[in-house]
């Protein structure tokens, strides 16, 4: 049966303008989300670092390919007693692949379609490999305005298959602001939407709202033996982000984590202990490299 999450998500595809034949962009990102008190007691804190690549290939006039690798590693920090002293997980690796296929269907309209492969856990790879794929459409209504809709759909450890909305949106409200759903601030399973300012040619601010999303394979031993653990939170980022070169930015940002919620489920499919967390703060530096 398909579990149908009610997040929306604003997921990143190209739009239809003019491209090189091909570029490649690196990304790293190091962020700490600071310790804050469990509803069922104890604390829990979580640094995260990471690095993505991703290949843009010109393949035709009318087709892109999209190839990508990410590698995340998160570090779980619980303490203090209840839930905090049960300390479900600890370090989480992800490695995430994806390729996804672009077609311009004509001047002010195309179409997508994506595969992914990820694994992320607390032991073993095999145990958190899950695999899902995307479609969808993107549409220019003028050279100010583009929106997108599709629906992803992927593989959960211990769970029901988890299908769920993508929204695109790239709108230039003025010279110097636009809404898009390409965050500075996204990594993991991260996506949203972010309003940016950049008054000048070399610096940029944004204020963003995203969803965070994680779901990941335990090991053989703590509280849930080969079961599974869940992480989401909506995190509210002020960032600013200073274009060095054409080839590099680096990227401050601090903000809120709201509704913070940490479940953990057994090997029989049964959640066992479900918590929400307090809000926190966050704070951390990105950078993009370009090829």
């Amino acid at each position: 049966m398909l579990n149908t999450t009610l997040t929306i998500i604003l997921f990143v595809v190209p739009v239809v303008q003019d491209q090189s034949q091909f570029d490649a962009t690196l990304n790293f990102h190091a962020v700490h989300q600071f310790s804050t008190s469990i509803d069922g007691g104890g604390k829990v804190e979580v640094t995260r670092t990471g690095v993505e690549l991703r290949f843009t290939n010109e393949i035709s006039t009318l087709d892109d390919l999209q190839i990508r690798f990410q590698y995340q590693q998160d570090d779980w920090d619980f303490s203090g007693t209840g839930f905090g002293a049960l300390n479900p997980w600890s370090k989480i690796t992800t490695f995430d692949f994806s390729v996804q296929w672009t077609h311009e269907f004509n001047s002010t309209t195309s179409w997508f379609v994506g595969a992914l492969a990820r694994s992320s856990y607390e032991d073993t790879f095999s145990e958190g490999f899950v695999v899902g794929g995307t479609v969808g459409v993107v549409h220019s209504f003028d050279s100010n305005l583009t929106l997108g809709l599709g629906v992803g759909v992927i593989e959960q450890v211990i769970d029901d298959t988890r299908v769920f909305p993508l929204f695109v949106i790239e709108w230039q409200l003025s010279d110097t602001l636009r809404l898009t759903s390409d965050i500075s601030t996204r990594f993991g399973s991260r996506a949203g939407v972010e309003l940016e300012w950049a008054p000048r040619s070399d610096w940029s601010l944004g204020l963003g709202i995203s969803s965070d999303y994680s779901r990941f394979s335990l090991d053989k031993t703590g509280i849930a033996p080969n079961g599974a653990g869940e992480a989401t939170s909506y995190p509210l980022t002020l960032r600013a982000t200073y274009h060095a070169s054409p080839n590099f930015d680096f990227t401050i940002y601090g903000g809120i984590v709201f509704s913070g919620q940490l479940e953990v489920t057994n090997s029989a499919s049964a959640v066992i202990n479900k918590q929400d967390y307090s809000s926190a703060g966050t704070f951390g530096i990105m950078g993009q490299i370009r090829f």
